[in-house]
């Protein structure tokens, strides 16, 4: 059964949302070439819109001061097993060491959130 892990991830202080952009992709590139053929079967990202002026997300709904969060990411995996393949990958010493390099110049690890979700409907809104 089809494993789909989405990841909150929050900028470090004084990133700017385009520099935590352009730093993310780059190190998407980085992962990909650590897992190899251990990487998701897709791996997509959303940025929340931001406020020019407050730099506040742009939010249709809550308190802006509470949506901490840079990106939001679903990554899709064949199941479980293909999962837990990426997960040893990074978790080498080598790959470690990289990945928290790379993450100390713009990403804040420690609010960072990620967890196993389910997917329902498609394209067209199902109740």
């Amino acid at each position: 059964m089809a494993c789909t892990i989405m990841v909150l991830a929050p900028r470090k202080a004084g990133v700017s949302h385009a520099v935590f952009k352009t730093r993310y992709e780059q190190h998407m590139r980085m992962i990909s070439e650590l897992c190899g053929d251990a990487a998701p079967l897709s791996h997509k990202r959303f940025y929340p819109q931001h406020d020019d002026t407050t730099g506040k997300p742009k939010l249709l709904s809550g308190d802006e001061d509470d949506m901490p969060y840079s990106v939001i990411v679903l990554m899709d995996f064949a199941d479980e097993a293909a999962f837990g393949k990426f997960c040893a990958v990074l978790a080498t010493d080598e790959a470690r060491a990289m990945v928290e390099a790379d993450e100390a110049g713009f990403w804040e690890r420690e609010g960072m959130k990620v967890m196993v979700v389910e997917a329902h409907g498609g394209s067209r809104v199902e109740c």
